[in-house]
C-alpha cells in the first residue's frame, strides 16, 4: 500500500455516490487517502464495483448481505456474490451483522443470513465485517450479536466497523479479538460515548473509516460524506494519540485484512 489515509469502509458504488464516483476519488487522492475499502451489498454492486476498480491498487472490496438487506438480496443472489470472494482484490465478508435500530421482523432472518455469512468466511479464511445498530429503548441487538459470534467463531475475526455502543461491550469484542471502526462519530460534539469507546481501544486494534456517503466528520458535518473525509477522522486520531497515526493505520488494516500487500 501507498503511504497515507485509509477509508477502510465506503459505499462508494451506491445510489447516492456512484454516478460521482471519479469525482470522490480524485477528492480522495488530492487529500492523501491511498486506500479505499468499497463495501457491495448485493450483486449489482460488486459488478460495478469491478467495473470501476479492478486492478486498481488504491482499492479493495468486501462483499456481504446488510442485515437490513436480508428480504432483498436472495439466498441465489447472495451465493453468486460470493464466487467473488477469490478475487484478489476482495479483503472481506461484510458488511454483514445485526440492526434492529427500525424494526426487529426480520431478527431470525438477520441470525440466519449472519452465520451463513460466518461460515463463509471461514471457508474462504477471510474476516468479516460488521454492522451493530440496537433499537434505542433496548440492548437485543449487540447482546444476539455478542452471542452469535461467540457461538460461532470467525476464524479470522474482523472489525465492529463505526463503533457506537458502550465500553463495557467495546471491551468484550475487543476480548474476542475483534477490531473497532472510528469514523465521524468521535469528532461530533455528542460523540463522547464514542470517544470513551476509543480510550479502551489499543491502539493496534484501531481502524479508520468514513461510512460514506453517512456520518460525515466535523468539520463537514451535515454533508454528503465521501472517503476524502477520512483525513478529518484520521487528524481527531492524531490528536487523540499526539502522534501521526498513518503508519498505525495501515499496520492495523493490513494485519486484519490478510490478504492486503503491505
Amino acid at each position: 500500500m501507498n503511504k497515507g489515509w485509509i477509508d477502510s469502509h465506503a459505499h462508494l458504488v451506491s445510489e447516492s455516490l456512484y454516478d460521482n464516483f471519479d469525482e470522490y476519488v480524485q477528492n480522495a487522492i488530492d487529500n492523501d487517502v491511498t486506500t479505499i475499502n468499497i463495501i457491495c451489498g448485493n450483486l449489482d454492486e460488486v459488478k460495478k464495483a469491478l467495473a470501476k476498480v479492478e486492478n486498481n491498487p488504491m482499492f479493495h472490496l468486501s462483499i456481504g448481505v446488510h442485515p437490513t438487506s436480508v428480504q432483498d438480496v436472495s439466498t441465489d443472489e447472495m451465493e453468486e456474490m460470493m464466487t467473488y470472494l477469490n478475487h484478489p482484490q476482495v479483503i472481506a465478508v461484510g458488511e454483514v451483522g445485526i440492526d434492529y435500530y427500525w424494526d426487529d421482523s426480520t431478527k431470525e432472518l438477520q441470525h440466519q443470513r449472519l452465520i451463513e455469512q460466518i461460515r463463509i468466511a471461514n471457508e474462504a479464511d477471510l474476516p468479516i465485517i460488521v454492522h451493530l445498530r440496537n433499537n434505542p429503548d433496548n440492548s437485543e441487538a449487540v447482546d444476539d450479536l455478542i452471542r452469535i459470534l461467540q457461538k460461532h467463531e470467525v476464524n479470522k475475526r474482523g472489525v465492529i466497523h463505526c463503533y457506537t455502543d458502550t465500553v463495557e461491550n467495546a471491551k468484550v469484542f475487543l476480548d474476542m479479538g475483534y477490531y473497532l471502526g472510528f469514523g465521524g462519530i468521535m469528532t461530533f460534539k455528542n460523540g463522547g460515548n464514542v470517544r470513551d469507546a476509543l480510550a479502551v481501544t489499543p491502539i493496534d486494534r484501531i481502524l479508520s473509516e468514513t461510512d460514506s456517503p453517512y456520518l460525515a466528520p466535523v468539520p463537514k458535518r451535515g454533508k454528503t460524506n465521501q472517503p476524502a473525509y477520512v483525513m478529518y477522522v484520521g487528524k481527531a486520531l492524531n490528536d487523540v494519540f499526539g502522534k501521526n497515526m498513518i503508519d498505525q493505520l495501515q499496520d492495523n488494516y493490513s494485519r486484519l485484512f490478510n490478504k492486503v500487500q503491505k
